[in-house]
């Protein structure tokens, strides 16, 4: 799959009105869509229909790692170990079509557990990623659709990594 490829299913996804749902949607890549039956999806659902995977896996070390889910906390594991199918890259190398991702943590001001977030990066230059499409509760709130692209703000703020995933050509 070739990142352009990854980027025109991304878009295809705005302005059809999705709602945030957190766990829901991206079971099968092969649909014409990302959500599930009520158009509900979240941020890893998206990020694996748009990569053309399902975000339930049987990767043995995703099994392990959480019952294999491809999910946010996941991906930046996976791109600490040598093998797998995502890389970390430096952010100065960042490409339209690689992730950009934090996973799960607790929140210092409050203590509280905060989620993950994923997105691909749609555009970059010798400085990092610039902009990138997302799936979120916010982008609903703010826009009216989950689906939005949008600058890196989140990801900076959350010491976000890029992740270049194996079944994307470079």
């Amino acid at each position: 799959m070739k990142p352009a490829d990854v980027i025109a299913r991304a878009r295809a996804c705005l302005g059809q009105s999705c709602r945030y749902g957190l766990g829901k949607g991206g079971m099968n890549p092969k649909a014409d869509w990302p959500w599930d039956s009520e158009v509900r999806l979240d941020c890893s659902g998206f990020v694996a229909w748009c990569l053309e995977v399902s975000r339930k896996t049987d990767n043995p070390w995703y099994v392990e790692q959480n019952g294999g889910w491809l999910e946010t906390s996941a991906i930046v594991r996976d791109c600490e170990t040598p093998f797998g199918f995502f890389a970390l890259v430096n952010r100065t190398h960042a490409q339209p079509g690689d992730l950009l991702v934090y996973g799960d943590r607790k929140s210092a001001a409050t203590g509280k557990s905060v989620q993950g977030h994923v997105g691909i990066v749609t555009e970059a230059d010798n400085r990092g990623p610039r902009r990138v499409i997302h799936c979120s509760r916010g982008s609903e709130r703010k826009y009216g659709d989950a689906i939005a692209e949008t600058d890196t703000l989140w990801w900076s703020l959350a010491d976000g990594i890029v992740a270049r995933c194996a079944w994307v050509e470079t």
